[in-house]
């Protein structure tokens, strides 16, 4: 194994605050309100999709047609504790990469984590236009460290989007059962990792 590629939000980063007040401000909208959808319905809603493989927000928006939609708010995003010192350790062995389906400004938020200087690829689907699942943004970072997928390693949360996609190439797979993607189930054997941990530090028992 030489790279391991991360995903970011709910691998890295802890969305939960982001998550719970991006359900509030969609209750709070005057569509949510004549619907009656409260803020536990919403957050349902995002669970629902998760686990049927779809889009986490933009199915509840297409779903009830909202046109105010509410910001996803990168400034209540917080590092799992344990992240620093975990890819601190791995970045000592192997070199290190990000494959996020993310925002503009990824660069800058890992840098205002004190990560930055750890990953020597960041392939944000911002920069590319392309989005996780798509096969092509993985081929992208294969490409990019001129690495065989056999010496690739992906981490994610979700099962659809960072371990279906990779294992597919030939990269191995670590599925951390963090955020919303902790409900998915593999639902065929191209869907199963390779390893299935709970949290960052049970990486250092494998790597």
């Amino acid at each position: 194994m030489k790279v391991l590629f991360f995903d970011v939000g709910y691998t890295l980063v802890n969305e939960e605050a982001v998550w719970e007040a991006r359900c509030r401000e969609q209750a709070q909208t005057a569509e949510a309100k004549k619907l009656g959808l409260s803020a536990t319905d919403i957050y349902h809603e995002i669970e629902i999709a998760s686990v049927s493989r779809k889009p986490q927000f933009r199915t509840l928006i297409d779903k009830y047609n909202f046109k105010e939609v509410a910001p996803y708010r990168t400034e209540l995003e917080k590092l799992y504790d344990e992240a620093p010192a975990v890819i601190e350790t791995l970045s000592q062995k192997y070199e290190l990469g990000i494959i996020a389906n993310q925002l503009d400004g990824l660069k800058e938020r890992l840098q205002s984590f004190k990560l930055l200087k750890y990953f020597k690829y960041i392939i944000s689907s911002w920069d590319l236009k392309i989005m996780k699942p798509d096969i092509r943004i993985f081929e992208f970072a294969l490409d990019e460290t001129n690495y065989i997928p056999q010496e690739a390693c992906m981490i994610g949360d979700r099962l659809d989007n960072d371990i279906l996609p990779a294992k597919a190439l030939g990269m191995k797979t670590v599925w951390i059962k963090q955020g919303f993607g902790a409900l998915q189930k593999p639902l065929s054997k191209s869907e199963e990792p390779d390893y299935t941990i709970n949290n960052l530090t049970e990486l250092l028992t494998i790597f």
